[in-house]
């Protein structure tokens, strides 16, 4: 009866994971700013029109500047499944590859440790899933890392080649579906340097480390080999080792969220992943150590050497190289969480043997507490995701957002034509949307254009009015299709500059997008049409907070504010904080909306809002800042310098605080 319950529980605890990994994936993502529209594009075209693959074909300002397509593959997938059911097909498809690579990772968790250790250890990785949810070509490098990393975790243990072999097929389909095979690569490279440690510092199974050496070299040439069967053979091959480098190289042109350090990020933005990372990277440096202390306590009576040579080096290795990997990029959290958690499982187990006996003594107890653990993060999932959204900080549901897809009826329907100015998020949903009766003037691949891009033209055109001016002639520049979710300062400030320009006026605008026409006597008609005054603005939003979700508002309400509304901005954010009260993103926007009006009422609501937004954990050295400017206007210049010192003890490097305090201090003098 006992063992009954126990499998019971084993089998509702395995579910219990797949169907937390599956909430996690289960978010609808917005259209117009992730990478799934020219991935499709691609998929549609690669066959016909294979020059995509080589060209930066999409752009009408850079179209001949070379690229290397290192997902092709991925596209051509996505393309036939969407062609079979739509968008939600792509995201049940992507919800099956982090399912299986969750299930993988703890499957080898589980062989490891035990049941118990591997189950509590899975849940802070499930959390850190959700930091990259939208559908996208490094699903699948998730699910194949794992799967490598498996493979050879078990010829490491059984010295048998026989499933080695898959990794060729593998290797063959990774080159194309994603540009992360490299680390496929890398890791068989992990195991051979291992089995030469082990060579020179076992010298009675030298024989042993040599044949596993052999046969690990055999299969990895021969991975490498099949790596290079993609459309631009060794270039395609060797582009990943330059790939991120020209990241680096256009760091000071175009800044990539996803490529940046969560180190560098934590003083940018709210990001609770980052706090699961730093806890699970902390847990994971512990268990290195105390497996450490514990190999050499119990093999004390070898030599220093030797003890050396008992150590699992793949392990460390790899704990050691996706860690970096993870510090560097903060795209990388969900794959270092994934190896991590057999990894600390194995170590912690290994570690502590009261674990073994403690399980066995309370098993069924245990895998209780387990279950109802899960249960409990899978129903404080959902709440989060309707309160405060932490890690489901998207709307639940399969696909995208409907009203990300608004835009391109009204845009069609009304044969709008370019040449279109546009933002960098919208590019890709553009790209599928357009290509090849309009082109873009950049998408979301700053490797596909120029370096100087970014830097002389595309960021001057939004800050600098004069180079506006320039380039939108030179251009020939007739419509601007943009995101007003835009974040960079740029963007904001593009956005509010043509806002007020009548020059462009605004005829669409939804809960993501905004449409200008250049007013001239080409669009007169269109003008005529849809040129949206004060009263169609109230009237429209209203009608799109109808039908919006909470998300959705939120971004409403930031542009109502950056069009000149703010009393409809506030009634929005006021309507949000009633029904989301603990949401401190609503906190912070509302304090920012009431520091803009000029008067000591507003200014200490301000400070209301923005203190409380800090209680709710947005302690960001922005909201420092503001509200050192708030108590600077109250003329509470001590509580002022304090908050910008506040903001430079979160970010040292912060130069707004520097330079606030840097006035303060020539204004005391």
């Amino acid at each position: 009866m006992r063992e009954k319950i126990i499998l019971c529980l084993k089998i509702l605890i395995i579910l219990s994971i797949i169907a937390l990994t599956a909430l996690v994936y289960f978010q609808q993502g917005d259209f117009t700013s992730i990478d799934l529209g020219r991935h499709l594009e691609y998929g549609k075209l690669a066959f016909s029109q294979p020059e995509v693959l080589s060209k930066n074909v999409f752009s009408f300002t850079e179209p001949d500047f070379p690229n290397i397509n290192h997902h092709w593959l991925s596209g051509v997938v996505f393309w036939y499944l969407y062609l079979i059911g739509g968008f939600k097909i792509l995201s049940l498809l992507n919800i099956l590859l982090g399912a299986a690579a969750m299930l993988l990772a703890f499957k080898l968790a589980v062989k490891k440790s035990n049941f118990v250790l591997a189950s509590l250890l899975a849940l802070p990785v499930i959390l850190i899933l959700s930091e990259r949810v939208d559908i996208r070509p490094e699903m699948y490098s998730n699910l194949l890392i794992v799967l490598v990393f498996y493979l050879l975790d078990d010829f490491r243990s059984t010295k048998s080649a026989k499933n080695l072999v898959w990794l060729i097929p593998i290797f063959f389909l990774w080159v194309n579906l994603h540009i992360y095979f490299f680390i496929g690569l890398f890791m068989v490279g992990l195991a051979m340097l291992e089995q030469a440690i082990l060579f020179f510092a076992k010298r009675s199974e030298r024989n042993e480390a040599v044949g596993a050496l052999k046969k690990l070299f055999y299969y990895g040439l021969g991975s490498a080999t099949v790596c290079l069967v993609n459309p631009r053979f060794i270039k395609g091959f060797l582009f990943p080792f330059a790939v991120m480098g020209m990241y680096n190289k256009y760091a000071d042109n175009y800044e990539i969220v996803e490529n940046k350090s969560p180190f560098y990020l934590q003083n940018l933005m709210i990001d609770y992943n980052i706090l699961i990372f730093k806890f699970l990277l902390l847990l994971l440096a512990a268990s290195l150590i105390i497996y450490s202390i514990k190999k050499f306590k119990n093999n004390r009576g070898l030599t220093f050497g030797e003890r050396l040579a008992k150590l699992d080096y793949f392990y460390i290795f790899s704990a050691l190289f996706f860690s970096f990997f993870a510090v560097k990029y903060i795209r990388n959290l969900p794959i270092f969480a994934l190896i991590a958690l057999p990894i600390m499982a194995g170590n912690f187990y290994y570690a502590g043997g009261w674990l073994k006996e403690k399980t066995k003594k309370y098993g069924t107890l245990a895998l209780f507490a387990v279950f109802f653990t899960s249960a409990a993060v899978f129903s404080w999932l959902i709440y989060d995701n309707l309160s405060a959204g932490k890690f489901l900080n998207k709307n639940l549901g399969l696909g995208v957002s409907e009203n990300s897809l608004a835009s391109i009826k009204f845009f069609k329907d009304n044969n709008l034509k370019g040449p279109i100015f546009n933002n960098f998020d919208i590019g890709s949903a553009l790209d599928f949307w357009l290509y090849p009766g309009e082109r873009v003037f950049v998408d979301n691949r700053p490797d596909t254009f120029s370096r100087d891009f970014f830097k002389e033209i595309y960021i001057p055109m939004q800050s600098d009015p004069a180079k506006w001016q320039e380039y939108r002639e030179k251009y020939k520049i007739n419509l601007i299709y943009f995101t007003h979710t835009d974040g960079t300062p740029w963007g904001r400030q593009f956005l509010a500059n043509r806002l007020k320009d009548e020059k462009w006026p605004l005829i669409y605008f939804d809960d993501y997008t905004v449409i200008m026409v250049k007013d001239d006597e080409n669009n007169k008609a269109l003008v005529e049409k849809y040129k949206i005054d004060n009263g169609i603005f109230s009237s429209r939003l209203n009608n799109l907070l109808a039908s919006s979700r909470d998300n959705e508002k939120m971004q409403l309400a930031d542009f109502a504010a950056a069009y000149g509304r703010a009393d409809l901005a506030e009634n929005i954010y006021l309507d949000l904080l009633a029904r989301r009260p603990a949401d401190g993103r609503i906190s912070a926007a509302l304090g920012y909306l009431s520091a803009g009006q000029p008067d000591s009422k507003n200014t200490l609501k301000s400070i209301e809002y923005l203190e409380k937004a800090v209680r709710q954990g947005y302690a960001l050295p922005g909201i420092y800042n503001q509200l050192g400017l708030d108590y600077w206007n109250l003329a509470d210049y001590a509580e002022a310098e304090k908050m910008w010192r506040q903001a430079l003890k979160i970010d040292k490097n912060n130069e707004h605080a520097k330079y606030y305090l840097k006035q303060a201090n020539a204004l005391v003098k």
